[in-house]
């Protein structure tokens, strides 16, 4: 005896998002010409806040995007040191590398080339 499974349009539909959530970065990088461009996924804040070692820590709003995702350009350098605020909470995304400060706090850390 064959059975056969039927899940439908929305079944398919459903899972081809589900697929396409899990795959989804929640943190990367574009590198362009003249800037770096970082995006991030706190579908939860009202407020995104970012700061590098580019400009001493100074913070900069970032644009939301989207529901999830947030964008912050800044000047193309060879590397910097950078973290979030969001709704006031120091956060960390998933960077793949970080960095110690001189007081003791993680940061995320960009290299050009890795």
């Amino acid at each position: 005896m064959k059975r056969s499974i039927s899940i439908g349009i929305g079944g398919v539909l459903l899972t081809c998002a589900l697929l396409l959530t899990a795959c989804t970065p929640k943190h990367y990088v574009q590198v362009h010409e003249n800037t770096i461009v970082l995006y991030s996924s706190y579908p939860d804040a009202a407020e995104v806040l970012f700061a590098s070692s580019i400009d001493r820590y100074r913070l900069h709003r970032a644009h939301r995007l989207s529901d999830d995702f947030w964008e912050v350009v800044v000047p193309r350098e060879h590397s910097f040191s950078y973290f979030y605020l969001v709704d006031e909470q120091l956060t960390l995304p998933d960077c793949r590398f970080t960095v110690y400060d001189d007081f003791g706090a993680r940061n995320c850390l960009y290299e050009q080339g890795l």
